[in-house]
């Protein structure tokens, strides 16, 4: 989507309950049709919370769609998957083994929708699970998403339909030719941007690199398993060097050991152009997004690695709307400074340490290689 439309509200949503009660309410408030699409569907309690809400909505006669990625949502269950279709519910995974859909090798579906009725919706980055759940046993997994309102949610019912039953996007086009450009006072703004390189589609990619070249006074970027290539890294040092403020939130623990190593390894580079780094070490960081200037917002499920630009499809909604951007930049500026360590060039011990370095340098060049494997080989 290239222009921004009006939504009648846009509201941050955070991981944890916050967003699992919203989830059940829109599942429970929709009426004539529901689309739920995710990467990953956990057969745990939240998975049983949210398996029973769709129940409810497909045995009141609303028309409920669910599409699972396969990869993402093995472990989700024969017999939940059952529970669904028995009592109505449409569903099917995106791309398992031995289908039409597995001939692009790697390509994931990692949107993470809900919508109903064409006017309300969730997007973002958080996926069916206990672990973005708050639990008595730990904080949930550090992620956000966007509560949507209004008519501007029929993008995204065309673009699960799409996914669903495997059209062209012909009715999206049309949808959006169709669409009005708002002219209001910039209250509500959105768009959506879609990632998906073997179809051609780069649009997240390129709104983080115009936001990040257009930037002014301040960038904070949320970022799980950041592994920016060399042109972003550059745009990162470039706003620096003209005096921007760029503050990173990475994740202080992480669930892919290889990848930490691999982020750790750009530390220094980072460092050495003035970028300030936090790390977030209260549960595993989870989140993707961007804010640019404290006036413009990315959010969505768009990881800055070479996987989410090159292989997956992704989501990203870009923000306009002032409240929800001084909300969202506040809460960062507070998660900074009380739940965040604050990393220095000062390296602490174990990173001076010669074979720690080692390991991170073999864990970048690991994924370097992988990545100029890929893209070499989608641009055959």
């Amino acid at each position: 989507m290239k222009k921004y439309l009006g939504a009648d509200e846009i509201r941050l949503v955070h991981s944890g309950h916050n967003y699992f009660e919203l989830l059940e309410e829109i599942i429970d408030n929709s009426k004539e049709s529901l689309h739920l699409h995710t990467y990953i569907f956990a057969s745990d309690e939240t998975g049983r919370r949210v398996v029973d809400a769709l129940k409810r909505a497909a045995l009141r006669h609303v028309n409920v769609f669910v599409m699972l990625d396969a990869f993402g949502s093995n472990s989700f269950t024969k017999e939940m998957r059952l529970e669904l279709t028995d009592s109505g519910v449409n569903f099917r995974k995106f791309s398992p083994v031995f289908s039409s859909e597995s001939i692009y090798f790697g390509r994931r579906m990692h949107y993470k929708i809900v919508v109903a009725d064409k006017t309300s919706a969730m997007i973002g980055g958080i996926n069916i699970a206990n672990k973005y759940n708050a639990t008595s046993k730990s904080e949930p997994w550090l992620d956000y998403a966007i509560l949507l309102k209004g008519s501007v949610c029929e993008y995204l019912h065309l673009l699960c339909e799409k996914g669903y039953k495997r059209h062209t996007a012909k009715a999206i086009n049309k949808w959006e030719n169709n669409s009005p450009i708002h002219t209001g006072n910039g209250t509500h703004l959105i768009r959506f941007r879609v990632n998906d390189f073997i179809k051609g589609k780069n649009e997240i990619h390129q709104s983080y690199i115009q936001g990040l070249k257009r930037a002014q006074k301040s960038i904070t970027i949320v970022a799980s398993y950041f592994l920016p290539g060399n042109g972003l890294r550059n745009l990162l040092a470039q706003a620096s060097a003209r005096g921007v403020v760029v503050k990173i939130i990475l994740g202080g623990q992480s669930d892919a050991a290889s990848v930490r190593l691999a982020e750790n390894y750009l530390y220094d580079f980072l460092l050495r152009h003035n970028i300030h780094l936090y790390e977030w070490t209260n549960s595993v960081l989870h989140g993707k997004a961007m804010i640019i200037d404290d006036a413009w917002a990315t959010v969505g499920s768009y990881n800055l690695n070479f996987l989410s630009h090159y292989i997956s499809m992704e989501l990203n909604a870009d923000i306009i709307d002032p409240v929800f951007i001084k909300e969202f930049s506040t809460h960062l500026d507070n998660i900074m400074e009380e739940d965040c360590k604050h990393v220095d060039l000062n390296l602490p011990g174990q990173r001076k340490n010669i074979f720690i370095r080692f390991k991170m340098w073999l864990a970048y060049s690991f994924f370097r290689i992988l990545m100029i494997a890929t893209v070499n080989k989608k641009r055959k």
